[in-house]
């Protein structure tokens, strides 16, 4: 989120005006869904002039730090996730207690867990209603007593791609008239360093080619295809330099997709950025978006890239495919496969036009559907139904 922003003009009449609104998130880290939830907060705060509260489960994280700066309270709530029948239903009980103690109106938990969870106590809470956010194509195991018995005690749902709606339908026996797909919206943010500035804290020269993927090191997002993927495009450039920048928390993948970048000699054409508070300065600084997730709802960070003016290179999945439109489909391979999503990288890499075109076409397209303001809106829209 962009300090100093200038404030949004309040809706006088707002039906969410005063009402005590408790985001619940897994833990206080940041990713796609932790970045949606505070823009939605900060509309909710601004714009509504709602009380807002964050929780987030067992850990803080930058999310916190975020929301200091919004000047939206936040907590970290014990919640234990591990355990028998008994030890989890006493889990339940406590945090049930404690929200109910802090008096909601509206609860929004954000993925899996968490819309599990508040599902099943939100009633036990005097809160008004409770509202699930899925965020992903349904790929999270559940154990599907406690998740079923969570979808039948939840009023309404929200899932940011179609692919998340038909989860909830198939997987979960959702009523689809009980889903609202509202898609990401994405923060016009200014950013803190320049394209050059970037690439010398990288240590990258101005004639290399480089690629970004903006994503937590965890599995579902397969950086190991990538990797494999980018040996072969190092290999196929003709001698010009090529760079793979991976932002993005390092977790329980990292040190598996480091040893590879190790096996494949991929040493000087690899940096491991961490997690960036600065995405829009980073990808001013790179080429092309890569990302090579096998799962997605509305993916965040290929939002980011196309708002940043680039061309991206991914995989061929439901959520990617959506959010990209038909021109980005020709640079779409299947999951897992590296030797095609190489070639959709190096068919960038060699077409510097081709690469400013589909760039622009894609600013166009997030400017055009997937405006910050728009899902804030929808969701506003949601939320009022579940308070008259």
């Amino acid at each position: 989120m962009p300090k100093n922003d200038p404030p949004l003009t309040a809706s006088s009449d707002s039906t969410l005006k005063g009402r005590r609104i408790i985001f619940v998130l897994f833990n206080l880290e940041l990713g796609g869904a932790e970045r949606q939830a505070l823009i939605l907060a900060k509309h909710l705060v601004e714009r509504e002039q709602a009380a807002v509260e964050v929780w987030g489960f067992n850990k803080s994280g930058p999310v916190a730090e975020r929301c200091e700066e919004l000047g939206v309270p936040w907590r970290v709530v014990p919640f234990t996730l591990r355990g028998g029948h008994v030890t989890q239903l006493l889990a339940l009980l406590r945090f049930a207690i404690t929200l109910r103690r802090a008096g909601p109106d509206l609860l929004l938990p954000y993925t899996f867990v968490p819309n599990v969870i508040c599902g099943l106590v939100w009633r036990w809470t005097g809160a008004r209603s409770c509202v699930w956010n899925q965020r992903d194509e349904g790929f999270t195991p559940f154990v599907a007593e406690w998740a079923r018995r969570a979808v039948r005690q939840t009023p309404v749902f929200v899932s940011n791609s179609e692919a998340g709606a038909s989860f909830l339908q198939a997987g979960l026996g959702v009523d689809r008239s009980k889903i609202r797909v509202i898609e990401n919206g994405v923060e016009q943010s200014v950013a803190k360093d320049d394209r050059s500035q970037w690439r010398v804290k990288l240590k990258i020269d101005d004639e290399s080619f480089v690629a970004c993927m903006v994503a937590n090191l965890h599995d579902n997002k397969d950086h190991r295809t990538l990797l494999k993927a980018w040996q072969r495009v190092v290999e196929r450039l003709n001698g010009r330099h090529a760079v793979l920048v991976l932002a993005g928390r390092h977790d329980g993948a990292y040190e598996s997709v480091a040893t590879l970048s190790r096996e494949l000699n991929l040493n000087g054409h690899v940096r491991f950025a961490g997690q960036v508070a600065d995405v829009r300065g980073l990808l001013s600084a790179v080429d092309v978006g890569v990302f090579s997730s096998v799962a997605e709802g509305c993916p965040n960070a290929v939002l980011e890239s196309m708002a940043a003016g680039l061309a991206v290179a991914g995989t061929n999945i439901d959520g990617i495919r959506s959010v990209l439109g038909p021109e980005g489909l020709q640079f779409l391979a299947p999951p897992k496969d590296d030797e095609a999503l190489a070639g959709a990288i190096l068919k960038l890499a060699n077409d510097a036009d081709l690469r400013v075109t589909i760039g622009a076409a894609n600013r166009k397209r997030v400017k055009e559907k997937y405006e910050a303001e728009r899902m804030c809106e929808e969701t506003v829209a949601v939320l009022t139904t579940q308070i008259k």
